[in-house]
């Protein structure tokens, strides 16, 4: 089943950092990064991805494992803050 997971992090990367963890995080066959942005007043960064996985917390489970393995030297996983997490599952189309 597939999913559309959101995160808002709170964290102190640039926007070429955010673009790596996009590019790194699209190496994974289980998900496909849809958008990675950084707002530049506020400091926030947003990741949208689909996640092919048996439920709504894997999904989630997995895209926060994915980005947590590539931030690396940006350290999303030590030093951001998880601001808010959205998880729609995706309808199938029939046809």
């Amino acid at each position: 089943m597939w999913y559309r997971v959101g995160l808002l992090l709170r964290a102190d990367v640039d926007d070429e950092g955010v673009h790596e963890v996009r590019v790194m995080a699209n190496t994974y066959a289980i998900l496909e990064v849809e958008e990675a942005t950084r707002a530049a007043d506020s400091g926030d960064c947003r990741f949208v991805a689909r996640i092919d996985a048996p439920s709504a917390e894997a999904a989630l489970g997995s895209f926060l494992t994915v980005v947590a393995q590539v931030s690396g030297r940006i350290g999303l996983a030590e030093e951001a803050s998880l601001r808010s997490a959205v998880i729609e599952r995706e309808e199938a189309v029939l046809g």
